[in-house]
């Protein structure tokens, strides 16, 4: 049948009049997906002055092939570290972090890139030091402010914190913490405690993201933490993690709460001298009984063995600490507390057996 000429128009005005139809339906989508994807959560800066001219391009121009661009870069980055080219890995990963900010493995892998891998590859303690605060500032800085709602991110900061800074792996350990210490020094009364003025309110918040009003809640919660000390901070970004935490993601992170928890217990307040360079800390026995509360609280949120285990070694090792300081009463109370979360999974402890150095053995 022969087409007529009105019948013919109307299919060269209609096809085109469906395709726009459908690019903005799909544009309007595309759109409120994005929004829904993105709620609670800042949008990643439209232009960035000191990322290249194409990596702006793709940014602002290309919108959702953004994390074409993204994958690509991120199969460099994996040849570079097979080759251990750690110092252009770091401007990738910052690119790739301008690509997709939201991206939390990124911001992850390239903070300890930085604290560990790159740390580790410089001879002087002060070289160490400013990778080292790198990573920390990359999460602190930038991930978590593009980020808030991410546990998993607080969680890793507060590794940094307990594990790079407090631990003893690194033999820059001490340089770290000192420079820590010597960092929150202007900050806090002599026990260690934060000094709640409004200078010191101010540039805590500005220069190191930390909010006196949170700092002081968990003072009120665990007792006089020493800010001055890793394991403090360690604390105060795994709690800020755990208000966003859900799933197996809620014992993560109080697990980087009461793992940094039990080191204050053990050396929890800053003794040394900074202006002799001198790193020293002593026990800190007013945080046994919070710290004890919370990996209880813990135990009845996930009852798992391991958290058992935990608190069991925990009441061994604040045993030992009593006993030490002659406070018999206290090493009593902890003995019975001892036993009592061990019923059923431990053999029974007596005094003499911990000061011999035996440990509750698990039950066959």
């Amino acid at each position: 049948m022969k087409k007529t000429p009105n019948h013919s128009c109307f299919i060269r005005f209609a096809i085109p009049l469906l395709f726009a139809a459908l690019v903005l339906f799909a544009a309007w989508q595309n759109r409120r997906l994005g929004e829904e994807r993105r709620a609670g959560l800042p949008e990643a800066p439209a232009y960035a002055t000191q990322t290249p001219p194409f990596l702006n391009f793709i940014t602002v121009g290309l919108g959702g092939f953004r994390g074409i661009a993204a994958e690509v870069l991120w199969a460099r980055a994996e040849h570079l570290q097979e080759e251990g080219r750690y110092f252009e890995l770091v401007q990738l990963y910052e690119w790739i972090t301008d690509l997709d900010p939201h991206a939390t493995e990124t911001w992850t892998y390239s903070a300890m890139t930085m604290a560990y891998d790159i740390s580790v590859m410089m001879h002087r303690p002060e070289d160490r030091l400013r990778w080292v605060w790198n990573g920390i500032r990359l999460l602190r800085d930038r991930g978590l402010p593009a980020n808030p709602n991410s546990a998993k991110l607080h969680r890793m900061l507060a590794w940094l914190y307990q594990e790079k800074i407090g631990g003893s792996s690194d033999s820059a350990n001490v340089a770290y913490k000192l420079s820590l210490a010597a960092t929150m020094a202007p900050f806090v009364n002599p026990d260690g405690t934060v000094s709640n003025t409004p200078s010191n309110r101010e540039t805590l918040q500005t220069e190191q993201r930390l909010d006196i009003d949170h700092m002081q809640q968990l003072e009120r919660q665990f007792g006089p933490l020493d800010w001055r000390i890793a394991a403090s901070h360690a604390v105060y970004w795994a709690s800020l993690g755990l208000e966003h935490a859900r799933g197996p993601e809620r014992l993560a992170c109080r697990r980087a709460i009461y793992l940094p928890l039990i080191q204050c217990v053990q050396a929890g307040r800053f003794d040394g001298e900074l202006a002799r360079g001198v790193y020293h800390t002593a026990s800190n026995p007013t945080i046994v009984q919070p710290a004890l509360r919370f990996l209880e609280e813990t135990f009845r949120e996930t009852p798992t063995r391991g958290v058992r285990i935990a608190t069991a070694f925990f009441l061994l090792q604040a045993i030992h600490q009593a006993d030490a300081r002659g406070d018999n009463e206290q090493a009593e109370a902890l003995l019975r507390e001892l036993n009592r979360v061990g019923a059923g999974e431990f053999r029974r402890m007596t005094l003499d057996a911990v000061r011999h150095g035996e440990t509750p053995e698990l039950r066959r």
